[in-house]
C-alpha cells in the first residue's frame, strides 16, 4: 500500500508539474554544454542532429508532452526520494525515473547495435534530463509533488514553489539563453575537475541537499527580491554544473571511454532497484 501511494503522489508530481526550468534555463544549461564539447563529441552529436544543436534540443522532451505516444517518459523527469532516505531505501517505480533513465540514455549512446535514430533520442532525452536532475524540486518531495502544493506569491503573482524554481526565477534575470551562458560559462580549473565528479546518482543527492533553502521562502505571501538574492548563486551553480556535466558525458561517449567497473556496477544496481 505504502508503494502504490508513493506511486500515485509521484504521478500527480509530474502531471502538475511546470516545464524543468523552462525554455531558458534548459537552453542555457544545453549552451553550456555545446561549447564545452570536445571536437569528437562535436562530431558525434552532429553526426546525431544534424543542424540543431544541444541547446536547441534541450527543451524537446517537454515539447513531446502533449503527444499521447510519449507519455511512457512522463516519470523520467524527476525521482521523488524522503527527506532522510536513499535512492535505494525503496522501490522504484518499474517506469522509471531521471536517474535510472540517466544510466540508460548513456548506454544507449555507447551500444553500437543501436541505430541512429534510437541514439538521436536519447541524446535528446539526456540533454533535458540532465537539467531536470539539478532542478532541485525535481529530485522532489512526493507528499507536496515537488512542491507543486506550495502556494506562494512571486511579485504579487500567485504561483507555486516548483514554477517558481522552473521559470521565474531564471526569467527574472532577464537574459536570452545564450546571454546567460555567456554569464555563466567560466570554470576554474578546481571546479573542471570537481564538477564532472561522481555519478548520477551523486549529482541528484546534491538536489536533494539543496531543499532546505529551496523551502526557506520566509513569508509564503511576499516573495520576491530577498528570497532570488538567497538562492540565485545556488541556481546559477546548477545551471553551470549541468552544463559542464552534460558535456563531460558526451566527451566520455564520443571518446568512446570505458565505463569504470564500480560505475558500470552502480547502473546495475539501479537497473535493478526498479
Amino acid at each position: 500500500m505504502f508503494k502504490k501511494c508513493i506511486i500515485f503522489l509521484s504521478v500527480l508530481f509530474f502531471s502538475t508539474s511546470a516545464f524543468s526550468w523552462g525554455k531558458t534555463g534548459h537552453r542555457v544549461i544545453g549552451e553550456i554544454a555545446q561549447r564545452n564539447l570536445s571536437s569528437e563529441a562535436k562530431k558525434g552529436v552532429e553526426l546525431l542532429l544534424g543542424s540543431e544543436d544541444l541547446a536547441r534540443v534541450s527543451t524537446w522532451a517537454d515539447e513531446i508532452r502533449s503527444i499521447r505516444k510519449y507519455d511512457y517518459a512522463a516519470p523520467w523527469h524527476y525521482s521523488s526520494i524522503p527527506t532522510g532516505k536513499t535512492y535505494f531505501d525503496q522501490k522504484r517505480s518499474k517506469d522509471g525515473d531521471v536517474i535510472e533513465s540517466l544510466f540508460r540514455f548513456e548506454e544507449t549512446l555507447r551500444d553500437s547495435k543501436k541505430s541512429k535514430s534510437e541514439k538521436a533520442e536519447s541524446l535528446k532525452f539526456l540533454v533535458h534530463m540532465m537539467g531536470d536532475l539539478h532542478q532541485p524540486l525535481h529530485v522532489g518531495i512526493a507528499e507536496d509533488r515537488g512542491g507543486n502544493t506550495v502556494k506562494v506569491k512571486w511579485f504579487k503573482t500567485e504561483t507555486n514553489l516548483h514554477a517558481l524554481w522552473d521559470e521565474s526565477i531564471v526569467d527574472f534575470e532577464q537574459f536570452s539563453y545564450s546571454e546567460y551562458a555567456n554569464q555563466l560559462n567560466h570554470f576554474s580549473k578546481d571546479e573542471k575537475t570537481n564538477f564532472v565528479a561522481g555519478t548520477f546518482l551523486d549529482w541528484a543527492r546534491e538536489s536533494m541537499e539543496l531543499r532546505t533553502l529551496v523551502y526557506d521562502v520566509g513569508t509564503p505571501e511576499s516573495v520576491g527580491y530577498e528570497y532570488h538574492h538567497k538562492i540565485k548563486p545556488a541556481m546559477e551553480l546548477r545551471m553551470r554544473q549541468a552544463g559542464l556535466r552534460l558535456a563531460h558525458i558526451l566527451n566520455r561517449v564520443f571518446k568512446n571511454e570505458k565505463m569504470q567497473k564500480d560505475y558500470s556496477d552502480l547502473h546495475t544496481k539501479v537497473k535493478e532497484n526498479i
